[in-house]
């Protein structure tokens, strides 16, 4: 497997986080091959609880986006298709209290079906979440 060039990462950046609720997030992709996506998301108090920890739903999305990404880092998906996320299993094992990278791997790639595992750690590598996505990627009936 090869790393994404620079012009693959920022178009698929647009595409993940820079619409919707992915641009309100905040979070970069920084490195992305098939089956695999590193994300950070810079530490800002707005993505805290009120105070230094960041909200357990914030790092939910980061899973969920950096679990969708991973998903559709295949480059044999054909135009048109469609995904989204079916189940995705949060564990919280330590408060967030800085930047935050989302690591995202493939464990499974059936025909429809990606199951994705994540670890969110902080940049010195403390691990504060671990999560797993299952993603359905629903391909043009014409392919």
């Amino acid at each position: 497997m090869s790393g994404y060039s620079p012009e693959q990462l920022e178009e698929m950046q647009g595409r993940m986080l820079g619409q919707g609720f992915g641009q309100v997030l905040g979070a970069e992709i920084e490195a992305m091959e098939e089956g695999y996506c590193r994300m950070l998301l810079p530490w800002r108090d707005d993505l805290s609880r009120g105070d230094a920890r960041v909200h357990g739903g914030v790092i939910a999305a980061l899973i969920d986006k950096a679990g969708t990404a991973a998903a559709w880092s295949y480059l044999d998906l054909p135009e048109g298709t469609l995904g989204a996320t079916v189940a995705m299993n949060v564990n919280f094992l330590e408060a967030a209290v800085t930047d935050m990278i989302a690591e995202a791997r493939t464990v499974r790639r059936g025909g429809s079906i990606v199951v994705i595992d994540i670890e969110v750690k902080s940049p010195e590598g403390a691990l504060f979440a671990k999560g797993l996505v299952t993603y359905k990627i629903t391909k043009p009936k014409n392919t």
